[in-house]
């Protein structure tokens, strides 16, 4: 494999498959799992579940990198090295570059808020589809470079899910999982602006939520509920954060204020 300019936890490798440009994906866990076993993990099916979702949400209309391939190899003495390979998405960039290109200058804040209005679009389809994303960050966001306006693509499904549907009828995402899967999100951009600087307002995250659906007099109500949400309260949580800043990979390219 090429090493592809795309990363994750880990660089992506870069192929083709019958002429299509792909992205291979190795699945590594983050935080303190990352440091306990590394790239093993216990349920070969993940790769594959992660196939199925993103049929099935493409099937919605929802922008989502088409699976080309899954694989789960087990490994010696236990556990499985997982890999998903996609079809690479050609003039994007990932919301939490979109942040760091503001941090830096580069790019202006009204791309910025456009960014943010789009990503509230996905996120409202794939709710409104009964969706959980369940590593919901900036990072799995794609923008369009040249119209940051244009629809934006959800990448890297893994355990996320589907809200049972009762009857074969699709069902919206009920609102405790809409709240805690927003204060995910949420979370993620105040962690960055913490730790390299702010560059958003209140009103670029009203602005997010009123793309999102939000009434206008649901405003405060939904903010508040999320900003509860976005708390970080479990110990394990926090000391996952502080291994993959200061063990793992370190400072964030994306969304540092200098590339340097």
């Amino acid at each position: 494999l090429a090493d592809a300019e795309e990363s994750g936890r880990e660089p992506l490798g870069l192929l083709d498959i019958g002429g299509v440009t792909c992205l291979a994906r190795r699945f590594t866990h983050g935080g303190l799992a990352r440091v306990l076993t590394g790239a093993r993990f216990k349920d070969p099916a993940r790769p594959f579940v992660e196939l199925a979702l993103s049929e099935r949400l493409r099937s919605f209309g929802i922008r989502t990198p088409r699976v080309m391939a899954a694989r789960a190899v087990r490994m010696a003495p236990a556990g499985f090295e997982l890999t998903v390979v996609t079809e690479r998405q050609q003039g994007v960039r990932d919301l939490g570059w979109y942040l760091g290109e503001t941090r830096r200058g580069e790019t202006s804040h009204r791309s910025l808020q456009r960014a943010l209005e789009a990503a509230g679009r996905l996120v409202a389809d794939l709710h409104r589809v009964g969706f959980q994303h369940a590593d919901l960050q900036p990072a799995n966001i794609l923008i369009d470079r040249e119209d940051p306006s244009a629809p934006a693509t959800a990448i890297d499904l893994d355990r996320s899910c589907f809200v049972p549907a009762h009857g074969g009828v699709v069902e919206p995402l009920p609102e405790p999982l809409v709240l805690k899967n927003l204060g995910r999100f949420w979370r993620h951009v105040a962690r960055r602006e913490a730790e390299y600087g702010a560059v958003l307002s209140r009103f670029d995250r009203v602005r997010c939520l009123r793309a999102y659906g939000v009434p206008r007099g649901d405003l405060a109500r939904i903010s508040a509920a999320i900003e509860l949400a976005a708390i970080s309260r479990g110990l394990g949580h926090r000391l996952g954060w502080w291994i993959e800043r200061h063990l793992g990979r370190g400072s964030d390219r994306r969304a540092a204020a200098s590339t340097s």
